[in-house]
């Protein structure tokens, strides 16, 4: 077992011993995989712990998970453990929405939305997602918007009531703006 190892499956391992580990990881691409491959490992603390080391250096730099992005995707949507699987969506929504939105994490995000199965942090996790997701593309952002305005007397945890509403105003947001940008270019084009 490597010393990294060691240390990560402590339970009282602390922030700053996670954070000195992803500082090295984030120059030291051996180090980097490592920790990407103790995140599927037995061990929960481990894993864990690998996790949070992984989530903080996506901070930093999400840049770096743009490779493994795939890895990252499917890891995040059949992780069993909550722990680790809130850090991993969390790298996800650090990272740059790509051209076109993963479909398989989109469906993933909005069955999340609404599962108890879920934590109430995935739950938050998987509305910011599916609004990034969604943020360039109109139709599925009116669909996203109809979905989270569908259960408005539903009572939600107040961390998923406030990524809805978050949610719900970006998308707006972006409605009007993309409504602003249409108009100035048939404003362009008479002119």
């Amino acid at each position: 077992m490597t010393v990294i190892k060691e240390l990560l499956a402590h339970t009282c391992t602390a922030r700053a011993a996670i954070d000195r580990i992803a500082a090295q990881a984030e120059n030291d691409p051996a180090l980097f995989a490592e920790l990407a491959a103790m995140t599927e490992a037995d061990d929960s603390t481990a894993a864990w712990h690998a996790a949070w080391a992984l989530e903080r250096i996506a901070r930093r730099r999400p840049d770096l998970f743009e490779p493994m992005r795939s890895s990252v995707n499917r890891r995040a949507m059949e992780e069993r453990r909550q722990d680790v699987q809130r850090l991993l969506l969390s790298i996800l929504n650090r990272m740059e929405t790509p051209p076109e939105p993963d479909a398989g994490l989109l469906d993933f995000c909005l069955g999340g939305i609404r599962s108890p199965q879920l934590s109430i942090a995935a739950r938050s996790l998987c509305i910011k997602l599916a609004c990034k997701l969604c943020r360039t593309h109109a139709p599925l952002a009116h669909e996203l918007k109809l979905y989270l305005e569908y259960g408005d007397g539903e009572r939600l945890p107040a961390a998923v009531a406030t990524a809805r509403r978050n949610a719900l105003r970006m998308i707006e947001r972006y409605t009007a703006e993309t409504e602003t940008a249409r108009k100035r270019t048939r404003i362009k084009k008479h002119i």
